[in-house]
């Protein structure tokens, strides 16, 4: 039973690789494509397309973004810490610096090789990314502290800026804000959103 069981496991894997590669390479060339042609055709239409044109190009890049989250949290090559760890600080990297934020990055106590479930390590990116979104979207702030930990068997982040709570406000009934908890309750984990001393996340699994 353990071999069957470990059998069937490996194949699991191997299937999830293979959509991910095959999502990443031809989904993503279409896509890519897509954003290019509309690039192109909006130099030579007349004005009163090139509106049209810019929306599909934008649209096409959005969703080869979603595309490659997709991709990467199907890849069973990923399914380390420090696989989620790496993505976390390339996002953080890219959404912030345009935003000339600052931010630390700090991890404590989590070993890089631990295995993490797929649907843990695609909900705990995805709160990480709503995150730091709306933090870039309506933050006053300039500094972003990230701190992500383990303390016994539990695991905890914490996503805090130093915005000033009456121009930043954000307001916890979003769309994005309830997705967030909605990703925490997924995973059997626990999310607090406050805004009194800048925007905070503490997210708990």
């Amino acid at each position: 039973r353990f071999q069957r069981k470990l059998k069937q496991q490996k194949e699991m894997e191997l299937l999830r690789t293979k959509i991910s590669s095959d999502l990443h390479d031809d989904v993503g060339s279409l896509l890519g494509g897509l954003a290019i042609q509309s690039d192109l055709m909006s130099n030579v239409v007349a004005e009163t397309y090139k509106p049209k044109l810019e929306e599909m190009s934008t649209t096409s890049r959005e969703a080869m973004d979603l595309m490659r989250d997709i991709v990467w949290a199907l890849d069973s090559r990923k399914d380390k810490y420090e696989n989620l760890i790496d993505r976390m600080r390339v996002f953080a990297e890219t959404t912030l610096r345009r935003k000339n934020m600052k931010y630390d990055f700090e991890v404590k106590d989590i070993e890089g090789g631990t295995t993490i479930g797929p649907e843990v390590r695609q909900n705990v990116y995805l709160i990480f990314k709503e995150a730091l979104t709306n933090i870039s979207k309506h933050s006053n702030g300039d500094h972003v502290k990230i701190l992500f930990k383990k303390e016994g068997p539990q695991y905890e982040l914490i996503i805090h800026d130093n915005g000033k709570p009456i121009v930043s406000e954000i307001k916890t009934d979003g769309q994005g804000l309830s997705n967030m908890k909605m990703r925490a309750q997924n995973i059997s984990g626990s999310i607090r959103i406050s805004n009194e001393v800048g925007f905070v996340v503490k997210l708990r699994f």
